[in-house]
């Protein structure tokens, strides 16, 4: 029996960890992942391969998408993401309303006045500090 093209957890788990999955594989379940729409789940699988080149695409789509979280995972991965980049994520995530991504976008630029016009759309938004107990 063939094995499925996207694999469950462990399967994921071993095709990126185990030294004896190829890029090929990871590759070809990245396009199956990216071909269903999981797209953040794909560019996980190019840990380590910074300079493929289906990452410039995702980088597209992330700014597309307003997807903050998806320019992180490319710039963890070793992707050079440029200020512009984050600044049209930005306005994608503005204009779709996805404010807390907005938010993580003008963090990054240091914006302060973008920071300050976003979280007052995000009314009820703390970041959750537990205290500290002596």
């Amino acid at each position: 029996m063939a094995r499925p093209l996207i694999p469950d957890a462990l399967g994921m788990r071993r095709l990126k960890y185990d030294p004896i999955s190829t890029d090929a594989e990871r590759d070809a379940t990245a396009g199956a992942l990216r071909s269903a729409g999981r797209l953040p789940e794909a560019i996980l699988l190019y840990e380590g391969r910074a300079e493929h080149p289906s990452l410039a695409g995702d980088l597209k789509e992330g700014i597309r998408l307003g997807s903050s979280f998806m320019l992180k995972a490319l710039e963890r991965i070793g992707v050079k993401v440029e200020a512009d980049a984050w600044r049209a994520c930005a306005s994608h995530a503005e204009m779709k309303e996805r404010w807390y991504d907005a938010l993580r976008c003008h963090e990054v630029l240091k914006d302060e006045a973008a920071v300050a016009r976003v979280r007052e759309k995000l009314p009820n938004f703390k970041i959750a500090v537990p205290e500290n107990k002596k």
